[in-house]
């Protein structure tokens, strides 16, 4: 039998340590590219909501974070640009009021949809945006502007309405529409931090609101538009931000909806001690608003009128979204440190 010395023992293991070395270094080099390649991978948990409008309701699900999304409605391009998803809004229209400072860099670089008759868009501009995504006011989705949500859904479009616009809506909604939006376009944590510094934010405000009495608080209107009639806040958001500013919607109980058409004797009965006008760019101007509230016979003798408390807010901030906060604190103002119209607009 052939010996082998320690010398051919310590050549042969160390022979076997390099081809063994060699075969998990050849491994790793066809292993580890894999790897990284799955490491890329956005990752996605799959979101399931239910949305309501074009005279339906549809049950959604995106099994992909939304890349591509046409915005119908100043809100809710203010809330994406709030997420940071500027990158990833490829259209929008139908502004209300100019857009928010700190968005108008990245809002300057999103292609604008050319908005025709009834304040639509054309259809064949929104197919061309290849959109996988679209949100706006409630009569934004429809057969003749994006195709009906059944078509949409075919496309992998996923079509978005804001709960916060609904009638029973508050600010605790519109932290459900961020947080379903931070999913669907997989920016949870970027959600998070909105919602968070919102209800810092209004906090501020209802911390001052809380020593008011609520037989103290100040009666409000809000006249949004009409002459024969007036076209004036009801219930939802808009009626939950003036609560949350510490005052009491002389409408609200009138019914189950954001806006509600009263008569000028209704407005007399009420009796306002603020009225609240808003102001939007596809409508008149606040001024000619104030003139023609102030001319009206029927108003000389309701509280607002006579102590000169009409105060102009706009469009976009009573509508859901980012700006809340903002308008919670400058109705706060308006109801306890402003007297007049004047004042305030000198402020």
């Amino acid at each position: 039998m052939k010996k082998f010395s320690k010398k051919n023992t310590l050549i042969i293991l160390m022979a076997g340590i390099a081809s063994t070395l060699v075969g998990c270094s050849m491994n790793q080099q066809n292993v580890t590219p894999q790897i990284q390649e799955e490491s890329k991978k956005e990752y996605f948990q799959p979101v399931s909501f239910t949305y309501s409008g074009a005279g339906g309701t549809y049950d959604i699900v995106a099994n992909s974070p939304r890349k591509r999304a046409v915005t119908l409605s100043q809100f809710m391009t203010e809330m994406l640009l709030a997420l940071g998803l500027e990158d990833q809004i490829v259209a929008t229209a139908l502004l209300d009021n100019p857009i928010l400072p700190e968005f108008e860099e990245a809002y300057s670089q999103i292609p604008v949809l050319e908005v025709g008759e009834g304040h639509a868009i054309s259809k064949e501009a929104f197919i061309a945006s290849n959109p996988d995504f679209v949100s706006g006011w409630d009569s934004s989705i429809s057969e003749q502007t994006t195709g009906l949500p059944d078509e949409l859904i075919a496309k992998d479009i996923v079509p978005f309405m804001a709960k916060s616009y609904e009638g029973d809506a508050t600010v605790e909604t519109v932290y459900e529409d961020f947080e379903l939006l931070g999913k669907l376009f997989n920016v949870q944590d970027r959600a998070d931090e909105v919602i968070q510094q919102m209800k810092k934010d209004i906090k501020s405000v209802t911390d001052r609101v809380g020593s008011i009495k609520e037989e103290e608080r100040v009666k409000v209107m809000v006249y949004d538009s009409g002459q024969n009639d007036a076209m004036v806040v009801g219930t939802g958001l808009a009626n939950n931000l003036i609560e949350l500013a510490g005052g009491s919607n002389v409408f609200a109980n009138d019914v189950n909806r954001p806006y509600v058409n009263v008569s000028w004797e209704s407005v007399v009965a009420r009796n306002p001690e603020v009225i609240l006008i808003t102001e939007f760019m596809a409508g008149d101007s606040a001024d000619s608003k104030i003139s023609f509230l102030k001319k009206h016979p029927a108003l000389k003798d309701v509280e607002a009128i006579k102590n000169n408390r009409l105060y102009v807010v706009r469009l976009a901030d009573l509508s859901p979204g980012i700006r809340n906060p903002m308008l919670i604190e400058q109705m706060y103002h308006d109801f306890y440190e402003a007297p007049n119209i004047e004042e305030s607009k000198a402020e």
